[in-house]
């Protein structure tokens, strides 16, 4: 019985671990995030093959690209028995490296990629005895194929590798490693009728990525359990997004996304409970998410200097909750907001990007627990991101 309360105990702590990462998986790069990630209509670099691959039909000479991120998340817990409390966190991450290869003048590209998915950093102030770092990373192949003059098709897979391990002491040292594992594939079209006789500045696109299932591999060493070793499985959904991008003159660029990635019904299985897999999504909600940007460049003899600017929706697999505890229900889908600004320098054989975003999402639990209480935790994340694209 002790031991089924423990593996109980276990099965919760991935179980909140897993809620609290960001599940909006997306594309890459600090241009894409300066326009609020409204990408898929757009995608005529590198990280063409994480957005939508069919955009690499748009690169006519070979590149390579590299991504970092520097990430700052701060949570304000308040409540309206007492003032509440403020606890930060911050770390850096290589996010995305890739190279791109177009051959007959472009028709053909052929890409691979290293992307950072699913950040599993974990290093809040208020708890130093407790650390994470790591996370889920792709391998992606790609290629992409000019049909006709204005249709592209693309194609890319996705390796999933990659693990996390966190450390905790709690009165007892505890070292958990969490292995990633899957492959999944990715396809996408792009029209873009700047190519028709009749040139019409626009650009419409197209992205799928298909379902599989995310194996997560545990080694747990405990005092009283060492060497703990099982396998969970996450269902990983379709996901599929629809963009589109007008050129106003030379110069503007306006762009708009819509993503679904159905999570609703998606699921954390548990190998040593196959029986009582645990919902993914406390509001049984998708992650559908709007992104809309734009992109002015400033052309001088010096160098290209673009601006940008982005929103979007962000989406989150929390719910909101309402009491008492013994018949405590979540209610409404926690979304919020982010904001996204971008510049740079474009020169002839190398391109410099840089973007800062700033994200908010608040969870709300009313009559908790049995206190007749009102709480709320709000998260505000700052990203910057920087991308350096070679060109040859």
């Amino acid at each position: 019985m002790k031991k089924k309360a423990f593996m109980f105990m276990l099965f919760l702590v991935i179980s909140l671990s897993l809620g609290a990462i960001d599940w909006n998986i997306s594309g890459a790069g600090a241009r894409a995030a300066g326009m609020g990630g409204a990408f898929i209509g757009v995608a005529d670099d590198a990280t063409a093959i994480t957005w939508n691959p069919a955009g690499l039909t748009q690169l006519y000479r070979p590149e390579v690209s590299l991504v970092a991120r520097f990430i700052a998340e701060n949570y304000k817990y308040e409540s309206t028995s007492f003032d509440g409390s403020v606890d930060n966190q911050s770390h850096f991450i290589v996010n995305f490296a890739s190279a791109a290869y177009p051959i007959m003048d472009g028709r053909i590209v052929a890409a691979i990629a290293f992307q950072k998915q699913l950040d599993w950093y974990s290093g809040w102030e208020s708890d130093e005895d407790e650390t994470a770092d790591g996370g889920a990373n792709t391998i992606i192949p790609g290629i992409a194929i000019r049909i006709l003059p204005i249709l592209s098709a693309g194609f890319s897979t996705n390796i999933w590798i990659g693990n996390s391990v966190k450390d905790t002491y709690d009165g007892d040292y505890v070292e958990r490693t969490i292995s990633f594992s899957g492959f999944n594939m990715a396809f996408g079209l792009m029209a873009d009728f700047d190519n028709l006789q009749n040139p019409v500045p626009l650009k419409i696109g197209m992205m799928m990525r298909t379902p599989f299932e995310l194996g997560v591999e545990v080694d747990a060493d405990y005092e009283n359990y060492s060497d703990l070793h099982y396998k969970n499985t996450v269902d990983m959904p379709m996901m599929i997004g629809f963009g589109a991008s007008y050129r106003i003159g030379d110069n503007l660029t306006i762009s708009s996304d819509y993503e679904i990635r159905a999570y609703g019904k998606s699921k954390i299985n548990y190998e040593f409970s196959p029986d009582n897999p645990a919902n993914l999504s406390e509001s049984g909600e998708n992650l559908n998410q709007i992104r809309v940007g734009a992109e002015y460049l400033i052309v001088s003899d010096f160098a290209v200097i673009p601006f940008r600017f982005g929103y979007k929706t962000i989406p989150t697999l929390q719910a909101n909750g309402e009491g008492p505890s013994d018949n405590w229900e979540y209610t409404d889908q926690v979304i919020g907001n982010g904001f996204s600004f971008g510049t740079g320098l474009i020169f002839e054989k190398i391109a410099i990007d840089a973007t800062g975003e700033l994200t908010t999402t608040k969870e709300e639990w009313d009559n908790w627990p049995d206190y007749n209480e009102n709480e709320s935790g709000t998260k505000t994340k700052f990203r910057a991101t920087l991308s350096c694209v070679f060109y040859f």
